[in-house]
């Protein structure tokens, strides 16, 4: 089968995952913002409108840190702790992103995911660990991911590893994923491209969900 057959979307077999999508990380002013974020909303949405209208799974994750399942995510950035009372020294802007129960855990608005998309909760980096991501792909039959969100570099590589480890196919979309610095996205999309499945752009995947045969 030739590279580019094998990476081609079938619809009732490909998921598009948008990865944490959140306010915690997108909201200006932010603790955790990562602006490069704003600017993908446009493309992820095109490519969640052609998705929905295709049949293809849309699927969400949500980075929430809970004092209830205490991690080591929480003490290499305590941005994402209860800040104690008083506030937290060193820090010069409130904290609390992407605490259980805060609405810097939401989707933005742009993004909103419908009532019947699943929207996975995860402690750490990887959208695989520890979550039920897995049975939710192995239940729709799901074997291609198209990949984008937030950070490319961080829990966009982190799932990507795990993905390809779990035997899926990856596609991760060059100009709907984004990190905060320039020269890391390029070399994180070219290490993803080496070893870990295709690097595309939005125009490359919306025409594959036109083309592509399927239900509807």
């Amino acid at each position: 089968m030739a590279t580019e057959d094998f990476f081609r979307i079938q619809i009732e077999k490909t998921a598009l995952l948008v990865i944490d999508m959140q306010r915690g990380f997108l909201d200006k002013g932010s603790v955790m913002e990562v602006p490069q974020g704003r600017e993908i909303i446009p493309n992820i949405r095109q490519l969640v409108e052609a998705g929905r209208k295709r049949g293809v799974s849309v699927i969400f994750t949500q980075f929430v840190y809970s004092p209830k399942v205490p991690n080591l995510i929480g003490e290499l950035h305590p941005e994402h702790k209860p800040m104690p009372l008083g506030g937290r020294p060193g820090f010069r802007k409130p904290s609390n992103c992407c605490l259980e129960g805060d609405s810097s855990t939401e989707v933005v608005a742009d993004l909103a995911p419908m009532e019947n998309e699943p929207v996975v909760q995860k402690h750490g980096y990887d959208a695989f660990f520890a979550t039920d991501l897995e049975p939710t792909l192995r239940s729709r039959g799901v074997q291609t991911l198209v990949v984008t969100g937030v950070m490319t570099d961080i829990c966009v590589l982190a799932t990507v590893n795990s993905a390809v480890h779990r035997e899926y196919r990856v596609l991760v979309v060059r100009d709907a994923v984004a990190t905060l610095w320039p020269e890391v996205q390029q070399i994180t999309l070219d290490l993803i491209e080496r070893a870990y499945g295709r690097v595309v752009s939005t125009t490359e995947i919306l025409k594959q969900m036109a083309e592509a045969p399927g239900l509807c």
